[in-house]
């Protein structure tokens, strides 16, 4: 192996270093505000490490076609060391920093749809209802007044009326019972 593809590995791996450094804030800062069970950190701290490793391997496999040597280990000992001298602290202040921002924004975006969409539909719906409940009221009354507007007109008529029913009914009962006792005794001949 020549020296410059040497020099390669030994900077990729100190990127690789760093890139975990900053990957293990990242972890740590979302893990502090996210409050998980116990037993979900330790599966969530597995999965970094197994996967940090990983990337790595796979960066090394491109680098140097896998072949591992103590420089290796030096190189990312010193990126990350790097890393957590310069610049962990800067870092750890920008994330916070653009979690606030996205909480922001988060919370602008829902109230300006809240406002310009939500509340409009939910003022539209209400207006909607009150009109309908309205016009709902206004025909009960009318109907009802020409309840009784038709009550008081037809009130002479009603002992005719009720008479009249009382025939009919008399009539459509005979007139049942003769239709039944004809089918029955038809279908007593068949």
């Amino acid at each position: 192996m020549n020296i410059v593809i040497q020099l390669q590995t030994v900077l990729a791996m100190s990127t690789c270093g760093a890139l975990m450094g900053m990957g293990f804030d990242t972890y740590h800062v979302f893990k502090g505000k996210a409050r998980l069970p116990l037993w979900l950190v330790f599966f969530f701290d597995i999965l970094f490490w197994v996967g940090s490793m990983g990337a790595v391997f796979l960066i090394l496999v491109k680098v140097n076609d896998g072949i591992i040597r103590f420089p290796i280990f030096f190189g990312m000992i010193f990126g990350a060391w790097l890393y957590f001298l310069l610049g962990s602290k800067k870092y750890i202040l920008f994330l916070h920093r653009m979690i606030k921002f996205c909480q922001w924004f988060y919370r602008t975006v829902i109230n300006i749809l809240d406002i310009l969409l939500v509340r409009p539909v939910l003022f539209l719906f209400r207006v909607i209802i009150m009109v309908l409940t309205f016009l709902y009221s206004v025909l009960l009354a009318i109907l009802g007044f020409l309840w009784k507007v038709t009550r008081f007109v037809t009130s002479p008529f009603a002992r005719w009326g009720q008479h009249l029913g009382k025939k009919m009914y008399g009539k459509t009962t005979g007139f049942w019972t003769n239709w039944k006792n004809w089918f029955h005794s038809k279908r007593k001949r068949e």
